[in-house]
């Protein structure tokens, strides 16, 4: 059974990864990878990764300091 939250509470939202969130933006990006792929190398279901793409691209929006260097890699690849 799943851990019990006083009072009704609801459980805590799972922790996030931005660096992984952003990495699988960038195998996104590359469209050389179908969603099941990188969901499976990153352990989530190919429905996570659209969410992750979505958050990862939130990341760089936010720090254009990380969003430089994807773009840099991402250009070289």
């Amino acid at each position: 059974m799943g851990k019990k939250y006083p009072d009704g509470m609801l459980s805590p939202k799972r922790k996030r990864r931005p660096k992984r969130d952003v990495a699988i933006y960038i195998l996104y990006q590359l469209g050389q990878y179908r969603n099941e792929e990188i969901g499976r190398v990153f352990g989530v279901g190919y429905t996570a990764v659209t969410g992750a793409v979505r958050r990862g691209q939130e990341y760089l929006d936010l720090d254009r300091r990380p969003a430089k260097t994807v773009k840099e890699i991402t250009n070289d690849i």
